[in-house]
């Protein structure tokens, strides 16, 4: 019948070359004439394996240790502040904060630690060595949103307390302007009482009609209230 396909005899299908042994044949015959370059490129291989795995491990080993350092510190300088005071307490910890910054500074132990040591110059009245620190740790943590703010909010801090008010209100500002960010009504607080300072009236109203409208059950809005009456 028109159409209709000649079935082939098993002699003739036998005589059809396998898919799978043809493939399987040019791959060996491949590997026997490449076998040298296909060597070098696995040993190669393996030994760019070698090289990340080990890379991984000294990195893991590296913040480790870097975390434990931090720790350190941070318990020496609790235990020297409650004996001696903020100042005395800062001087007790400051070299080791400073090797481990030194040392450490990309990683994120290093990172958090130029934070911490931030603080702990600020407690001690060091306002500039905390302005630098935490301008370095506002780099650091850009992309960052929850740890950027709280560094933003330090550096509003340091510098009124560095003398420079219109710089702290710049930073206070951008607390006020994110949205969600943590300790925003704080930051609103220090706006109304930094721009009433330099007697701007109307941004202090501004920053303080926000914070009453947006937190009103802060504590900063219940002083707030209690300094301005008529608010």
């Amino acid at each position: 019948m028109a159409g209709v396909q000649k079935k082939l005899t098993r002699k003739e299908l036998l005589k059809e070359p396998d898919q799978f042994i043809t493939f399987s044949g040019r791959l060996i015959a491949f590997g026997q004439r490449y076998r040298r370059p296909l060597t070098y490129a696995g040993i190669s291989l393996l030994a760019l394996l070698a090289v990340f795995t080990a890379a991984r491990y000294f990195i893991a080993r590296s913040e480790n240790r870097a975390f434990a350092l931090l720790d350190q510190y941070a318990g020496e300088y609790r235990q020297a502040l409650s004996a001696k005071g903020a100042e005395p307490a800062m001087e007790a910890v400051r070299q080791g904060f400073e090797t481990l910054i030194d040392a450490y500074g990309r990683r994120t132990a290093g990172r958090l630690a130029r934070i911490r040591y931030g603080d702990i110059c600020y407690a001690a009245g060091r306002y500039e060595r905390a302005v630098a620190l935490y301008t370095q740790a506002l780099s650091d943590f850009s992309d960052e949103p929850f740890y950027r703010v709280l560094i933003l909010n330090s550096l509003g801090y340091a510098h009124w307390q560095n003398g420079d008010p219109a710089q702290a209100i710049t930073f206070f500002q951008q607390v006020a302007e994110t949205a969600d960010a943590p300790m925003k009504d704080q930051a609103l607080f220090a706006l109304v009482d930094l721009n009433a300072g330099l007697g701007k009236s109307d941004p202090s109203r501004d920053a303080l009609r926000q914070l009453l409208d947006g937190f009103p059950d802060s504590d900063y809005a219940r002083v707030a209230r209690e300094s301005f009456p008529g608010a």
